[in-house]
């Protein structure tokens, strides 16, 4: 079955309303998650999946529970360099958990768990399918991105400044944003080997003001993730090079 995970409720509206067949469950006594078909494949939606630390469990049993191939994370990131804008569309091609330090323990790189890789990397195939749907569905403007994903909600530039190094952001140049939960999605999916990617609307600049103008403005490009995803679901189906899952 296909995953896809919101950080709130909004971010699944979209495939609730055009999914078949839906019926509700309630996972480990706390969490709801609906299930159904969309172009007849099998879906499950979760929503409430904020924090990196939420994220890792709860992806991870999910994953098990439905026998998971594919995990969509939508919804909304922030910005922090100035080549990506508000109201774009950011694409994950790879993730690093922003907030881990374990430099001093271990022969480790800031922001890299022991015994995994620094960087999660998303599968090519995943965001070639992703993007060319968005294409043929929507206008919206889209980038493929380094997504920093710390459990820490950040609101000022000079919040991060511990991760800069000669200019970089923990190695990243360009195309950066920050989101809450993907890096512990993305622990669980290299532990199954399950392909993942974050499909995200830039809401602001990391430095920004957060109101309810800039929330409103993030919702209007919901429907075209929405339409992309569910296209790209449609035109993916289950094959072989997704239920290899990573990427390089």
């Amino acid at each position: 079955m296909i995953l896809i995970v919101g950080n709130q409720h909004d971010d699944i509206l979209y495939f609730e309303s055009v999914m078949s067949n839906k019926k509700q469950e309630i996972i480990l006594g706390k969490y709801p998650v609906t299930v159904g078909t969309i172009f007849n494949q099998g879906v499950v939606l979760v929503d409430q999946v904020k924090t990196n630390y939420v994220s890792s469990a709860l992806i991870l049993h999910l994953i098990e529970k439905y026998f998971i191939f594919l995990i969509f994370n939508v919804g909304r990131c922030v910005a922090f360099s100035h080549d990506v804008k508000p109201s774009e569309i950011a694409i994950s091609k790879r993730v690093v958990a922003g907030d881990v330090d374990q430099v001093n323990e271990d022969n480790v790189k800031y922001g890299q768990i022991p015994g995994y890789e620094q960087v999660f990397v998303c599968q090519d195939d995943v965001i070639g399918y992703l993007t060319d749907a968005f294409e043929k569905r929507t206008f919206s403007s889209l980038k493929v991105c380094n997504y920093i994903s710390t459990s820490v909600d950040y609101h000022r530039a000079n919040q991060v400044d511990h991760l800069k190094e000669c200019e970089h952001l923990l190695g990243f140049a360009n195309n950066v944003v920050f989101d809450n939960n993907s890096a512990g999605l993305a622990l669980a999916a290299d532990l199954k080997k399950v392909a993942f990617v974050s499909v995200k609307v830039i809401e602001r600049y990391i430095d920004g003001d957060k109101n309810i103008n800039t929330y409103l403005k993030s919702l209007k490009e919901y429907t075209n993730i929405g339409k992309a995803v569910v296209t790209c679901i449609g035109d993916i189906g289950h094959n072989e090079v997704i239920t290899e899952g990573g990427g390089k």
